[in-house]
């Protein structure tokens, strides 16, 4: 039978309050267990006399606040083993760690999509936005950068991420058939569909095989299903990326892959010169004497 314990006081056990000096008596909760008695000491009984109220009030609002920061500090070490977490399987290499918006070089061609894809990372990481991007353009253009970007943004928010080129996430899927791997090829299909942002870099790039390509279909079709964003970058337009991943003239998967995308995401064209000529040749002439 539950027994319903309440505190009682220990009248031998007493102070004088500092204050009025009135006795403040030990309090204790006493039961019984099998026939043995048992004993819990409390604290001793806080004085109501008006200047005792005044300090125990004041005592309260301090562990309250001490309490309360302690409470801050926990949620934020635990916010930063979520962070580093997310990073660890986010399969974003150091370099792509270190692309933010805040080292992106804008200019006249490409500032107006370096806000809109700011103003994008915002809303996404408020839960605002559903839809992906489609980031098409010519090499060294930023592509990666600017998708990066938008991973850095929602890491930093502790929003899980995976980034990868197709090649290396179907990697991912092929080694699971390892016998020594402890992660079903199944379990991994889950977290590329069920992920917060799935980040595919340079599509159409390589040919997948006829595996490859079902996989893919499986992924995007399901984070089509659930109104999931998914981020492409890729250097070809929708009639170039169906031709690209079509195999041995059977072109139907690869049409139903790139046609969920164009109607799940937005497009957004990158207009600009190669930056990655430009520094070449700027450290070149750096080096002419």
């Amino acid at each position: 039978m539950n027994q319903i314990l309440k505190p009682s006081i220990n009248k031998s056990d007493f102070i004088e309050c500092e204050y009025c000096k009135n006795k403040l008596y030990r309090r204790i909760i006493e039961w019984e267990l099998y026939g043995t008695k048992r004993t819990i000491t409390l604290d001793y009984e806080r004085c109501k006399c008006n200047k005792a109220k005044a300090y125990w009030n004041e005592y309260d609002l301090k562990k309250l606040r001490i309490l309360e920061e302690q409470r801050k500090l926990e949620l934020m070490q635990e916010f930063s083993r979520k962070v580093e977490k997310i990073i660890k399987n986010s399969k974003i290499s150091k370099r792509n760690l270190n692309y933010k918006f805040d080292n992106f070089e804008t200019n006249n061609s490409n500032k107006k999509v370096f806000n809109n894809l700011k103003n994008y990372s915002e809303k996404l990481v408020n839960g605002i936005e559903k839809k992906g991007l489609i980031l098409v353009g010519n090499n060294g253009v930023g592509k990666t950068h600017l998708a990066c970007s938008i991973a850095n943004k929602l890491i930093e928010n502790g929003i899980p991420v995976i980034y990868g080129t197709l090649i290396n996430l179907l990697a991912e899927l092929r080694n699971s058939y390892d016998t020594d791997n402890d992660i079903s090829e199944m379990e991994i299909i889950k977290l590329y569909e069920n992920v917060a942002l799935l980040i595919i870099d340079d599509l159409g790039k390589e040919k997948p095989s006829e595996w490859g390509l079902e996989k893919l279909f499986t992924i995007i079709n399901s984070r089509y299903e659930n109104n999931l964003p998914v981020i492409i970058t890729t250097n070809y337009n929708q009639n170039s990326l169906v031709e690209r991943l079509s195999l041995n003239g059977e072109i139907e998967t690869a049409k139903s892959i790139i046609s969920r995308l164009y109607e799940m995401c937005y497009l957004v064209k990158i207009e600009d010169i190669d930056h990655r000529i430009k520094k070449k040749k700027v450290s070149n002439c750096g080096n002419n004497n």
